[in-house]
């Protein structure tokens, strides 16, 4: 047959007059072009293709701010909209030739891994963007390290390189597969399911959940990709570029979009996930179970609150005392989230003959302690050991000394199922000797012990200033603050700083800590160093463990005896150290009804610790010290003390969490069947008549109706024919003919096309047939026919009956295999609807 299809481009070769290639020496150029549009089908030249990539970038980014409580800062969201950019722009430039659009999919994937390549690997790469073996490897080591950050680290994470990667991954895979639902299978509304990826781990892990932003970006992103979907490509077909939605679609989409921004700025303060983590109080990334971590970097409330009562660590030791564990200092005091000061590059890896930059006199005795450690369940890449360390053996991997902060940090390596020695020499204090110690801090000394913010509130100083009147030296005035924050006037709390929305850490925490005066460690330990330096003494936050329990398990070493104890992660703590000039780092014991105060820091009037509150305690009684100075060596190597047992997260919230992962793992598989069936059925109701939206006439021709043509009875029916052989096996070459088409997929279905509308056939095989020609046939008629021959508006049962019996022909002659695959995966979906 012959005819022209109402809207097609002109015949290929037509050129305008005045258009290049007209003139001598354009017809090879005529050529060339008809050749590749014969092959390729002629190209888009509407904006359709770059407004709905922009409209799918818009989305995803849109959405990525849902991480804004995952990670720190937005250092890592340049990268991700480079992944997700390119992610995008390929599948936009395929899209140009009809017959490739169906690969867009292929493209997107080609885009993610070459926005991947070009963000973090360029050098390994091939043009910088085609990878290699070698961007494999780097690809690999990556999401290695990605994966210890995720097993030890509670939100908000730092961004390291790892976690970027591994973010960006997941931008620009969203950014696939809401391209490919969106546009590719022309299904806008499933293309939620991308988005809803990006917005799990903020709702899942953090304590604030995704935040307003993400909430208001999820949801303006999601509504300009339906309004761009619906404007620019109804059905899956992209708009020409002299058509144009009707009027009010704009407006129509503005007061909506308007509408759901405004009730956006409320909804979220309602919803559980997007004020707070489905977990209470937010949740360490890795899941229940994993090797548990401590991490330095934020508030130790979620540690507190979130860890069980696993063993992390067992230690052997000869100090007369338990030990209290040290990991890392926090000393940089400015931002939201307090953290260590960056490790010095050049860093000794010998781990002998360690010593303090700046450390206590010659002149000071010291108490030498041997402590043996064997690491249970714990990844962290700080070494956790007692204060004053001078030498460790044993330990596998590559590790540092700090001088300056007394830690030991990895190079590479952590301290998962690690054994080792570590010989720990600590001065003998009195509170004579630190009385004494009255000189002003070396020159040398970091700044950074000593700095402070400018946003300090006044609260802090005038407490410090207050509590510190007619004291003189540094320390009576550590003494006087120690001895403040261990009065009755304070509590022990884990509890009330959530209640009140003072958990964490920073300046304005501090303030709101000393009007409510209730709080844990983080709170005790932060206020008494940020109050030291408000009058000058250089001070930092020690994290680290508290002794634990004390165990039956004894050793000799050396001739020595060394006592056994174990740690769990609810004996995670954090106290002060001051320095003071000529002695060195001191610990002190500002929390209530916690550990130990250690002798040097005691007098009449200060608050003791209470025994029965701690196992720990316990032991330490049952095993009396035998001299003044081991005694205040060994409470000094820990002061920190332990907090009291808290019950890990309830089962039933984890079961939970775990059947929600489930659950949204089942509705991702079970999205592909799901939309399909929605397609058949939504088409076949459209061939009936009964799920139509728009009726009316066609007028004078028949042409030109009031509801969209695509929508015309016989075009739905032939689409979904063609999807039905598709989703069987059948390979669809959209270069043949109607006819061709049909009679293809007859002998697929085990029919011989020579006995088409043979009527004196009889049985199943003759209706079977007959279904295929009467589809064929109608389809012809509406595309090529004469206007009269179309129906309108009108419902036709006969090519929905058709369509049923052809389906059940396709599925009975199918395979197990390929019965699964048109149920769980369609081949038809990631076909492009013609």
């Amino acid at each position: 047959m012959t005819g022209t299809v109402a809207g097609t481009h002109p015949p290929h070769g037509t050129h305008d007059g005045g258009r290049p290639g007209s003139g001598p020496g354009g017809g090879r150029e005529r050529g060339w072009r008809s050749a590749v549009h014969s092959f390729l089908g002629r190209p888009e030249t509407g904006p359709a293709r770059w407004v709905l990539a922009v409209a799918v970038l818009g989305a995803v980014m849109g959405t990525s701010l849902g991480f804004r409580n995952v990670m720190l800062d937005f250092s890592w969201l340049p990268k991700a909209f480079l992944v997700a950019a390119l992610t995008v722009l390929l599948p936009a430039l395929v899209r140009r030739y009809p017959r490739l659009a169906a690969y867009a999919p292929i493209a997107a994937l080609l885009g993610w891994f070459m926005g991947l390549t070009l963000a973090f690997f360029p050098g390994t790469a091939y043009l910088g963007v085609i990878p290699s073996t070698r961007t494999v490897g780097a690809a690999v080591d990556l999401a290695t390290e990605a994966s210890a950050t995720i097993m030890v680290n509670n939100t908000p994470v730092p961004p390291d390189t790892g976690l970027v990667f591994v973010i960006c991954a997941g931008v620009g895979f969203a950014a696939l597969l809401v391209d490919t639902l969106a546009v590719t299978v022309a299904m806008p509304a499933a293309a939620a399911a991308g988005l809803v990826l990006l917005l799990l781990p903020g709702s899942l892990t953090t304590q604030d959940g995704i935040g307003t932003s993400g909430f208001i970006g999820a949801g303006a992103g999601y509504l300009l990709l339906l309004g761009c979907c619906r404007w620019y490509a109804p059905d899956g077909k992209l708009r020409p570029a002299a058509n144009r939605a009707s009027s009010g679609t704009l407006t129509r989409a503005t007061v909506l979009g308007t509408a759901v921004v405004l009730v956006a700025m409320v909804l979220p303060a309602a919803i559980p996930g997007f004020d707070q983590g489905s977990f209470p109080q937010g949740s360490r990334l890795g899941s229940p179970g994993n090797v548990a971590g401590l991490d330095p970097m934020i508030s130790l409330g979620n540690d507190l609150r979130a860890q069980s009562g696993a063993v992390n660590l067992t230690y052997l030791s000869n100090s007369d005392v338990p030990l209290y564990v040290r990991m890392s200092t926090l000393e940089d005091f400015s931002g939201k989230t307090w953290k260590p000061s960056a490790v010095p590059k050049g860093l000794s890896p010998v781990l002998s003959g360690l010593l303090p930059k700046f450390g206590p006199n010659p002149a000071v005795p010291v108490v030498q302690t041997k402590t043996w450690v064997d690491v249970v369940n714990l990844s962290s890449t700080w070494l956790p050991a007692p204060l004053s360390t001078t030498e460790v053996v044993d330990l596998r991997g590559e590790w540092t000394w700090n001088p300056s902060t007394q830690t030991i940090n990895a190079d590479g390596s952590s301290t998962r199922s690690q054994s080792y020695m570590v010989t720990s020499e600590m001065p003998v204090l009195t509170p004579a000797l630190l009385e004494a110690a009255t000189q002003k801090p070396d020159a040398g000394l970091d700044p950074v012990f000593t700095a402070l913010p400018n946003n300090v509130p006044s609260i802090i100083k005038k407490t410090a200033e207050e509590v510190t009147k007619g004291k003189s030296t540094p320390y009576d005035r550590a003494m006087a603050i120690q001895d403040y924050l261990r009065s009755s006037v304070f509590s022990y709390s884990e509890k009330t700083p959530v209640d009140k929305g003072y958990d964490g850490a920073g300046m304005n925490v501090l303030a709101k800590f000393l009007e409510v005066k209730a709080g844990y460690c983080v709170h005790f330990s932060a206020t008494m160093a940020v109050m030291a330096r408000e009058l000058g003494i250089p001070s930092r936050i020690a994290v680290g463990y508290a002794p634990g329990d004390r165990t039956t398990e004894t050793a000799v070493v050396d001739g020595q005896s060394l006592q056994g104890y174990q740690v769990a992660g609810r004996d995670a703590h954090a106290w002060p150290e001051l320095y003071f000039e000529g002695l060195g780092w001191v610990p002190f014991e500002p929390t209530p009804s916690r550990g130990a105060v250690p002798s040097y820091a005691r007098d009449d009037t200060s608050n003791t610790s209470n025994p029965g509150r701690n196992d720990f305690l316990n032991g330490a009684n049952a095993n009396p010290t035998a001299a003044a100075a081991p005694t205040a060596v060994a409470t000094a190597s820990g002061t920190a003390a332990a907090a009291a047992p808290v019950a890990p997260t309830p089962r039933p919230a984890r079961i939970s969490a775990t059947l929600v992962g489930v659950l949204l793992v089942l509705l991702a598989l079970a999205s592909p069947a799901f939309t399909r069936i929605q397609v058949r059925r939504r088409r076949l109701a459209l061939v009936r008549g009964s799920g139509r939206r728009g009726t009316g006439s066609r007028g004078a021709g028949g042409r030109g109706s009031a509801a969209d043509p695509r929508d015309a009875p016989e075009l739905l029916a032939w689409r979904e024919f063609i999807d039905a052989a598709v989703d069987h096996g059948y390979n669809h070459d959209p270069s043949l003919t109607p006819s061709m088409q049909a009679a293809g997929i007859a002998r697929l279905a085990g029919l011989d096309p020579s006995d088409s509308g043979g009527g004196a056939a009889s049985g199943p095989r003759v209706l079977t047939l007959t279904a295929a020609d009467v589809l064929r046939n109608a389809y012809e008629n509406a595309v090529y026919g004469p206007p009269a021959a179309a129906t309108g508006g009108t419902g036709r049962d006969d090519l929905a009956d058709a369509l049923e019996d052809v389906g059940g022909r396709l599925k009975s002659r199918a395979d197990a295999w390929t019965q699964v695959r048109a149920v769980l995966l369609p081949p038809s979906l990631f076909r492009k609807t013609r």
